[in-house]
């Protein structure tokens, strides 16, 4: 499979692994995708030797909150969904918060409860376009691959495309960001 890219999502009971492990989660893919058919045995056959590989589990960060002591979480770390959650802008507009906060503030308790206060709602609603992405792309049963696969294709038609847009453009523009001063 020289220069082709697959991504393969699977349904799994939570996983024992380290995560520097490749050997491990190549054999995790290659169990969960025997006897698949179609195209599968060809991918399979050049896991082995395959030089970009990523393994991960699609999921979703919930704290409580998102500093503690002089320690704060950005995107990702703080409240990331994968799938669909737009993690880079996310964290661009955190980062941007973040530090206007500690310009006004001066010290970073006031910062850390200020930036929490304006990221809260921001990142739910990233949250709640996730959704439930995992059971979406990685249905457990042959009848909830059937219906994941029409959906898709509904969802990717000219049609649904820009209620899509729409959706992913609310949640994107949710926050009305300050004009904070140079520090």
């Amino acid at each position: 499979m020289d220069d082709e890219s697959v991504l393969c999502v699977f349904a799994s009971e939570p996983l024992d692994y380290h995560y520097r492990d490749v050997a491990t989660q190549k054999r995790l893919v290659a169990k969960a995708f025997a006897g698949m058919g179609w195209e599968t045995s060809r991918f399979l056959a050049g896991l082995d030797d395959a030089r970009d590989f990523y393994f991960d589990s699609i999921g979703m960060v919930q704290v409580d909150g998102y500093a503690k002591g002089r320690v704060a979480l950005v995107g990702d770390a703080g409240y990331g969904a994968t799938m669909g959650g737009l993690g880079a802008g996310m964290s661009l507009v955190a980062s941007y918060v973040l530090t206007g906060e500690l310009a006004v503030h001066g010290d970073h308790v006031r910062a850390f409860a200020a930036y929490e206060q304006v990221i809260r709602p921001y990142a739910k609603a990233c949250q709640r376009l996730a959704g439930n992405a995992g059971s979406f792309f990685a249905p457990r049963t042959a009848r909830g691959i059937r219906l994941r696969n029409g959906a898709h294709r509904i969802l990717t038609s000219r049609l649904f495309a820009r209620y899509l847009d729409k959706l992913t453009t609310k949640a994107a523009n949710s926050i009305t960001l300050k004009d904070y001063p140079l520090a």
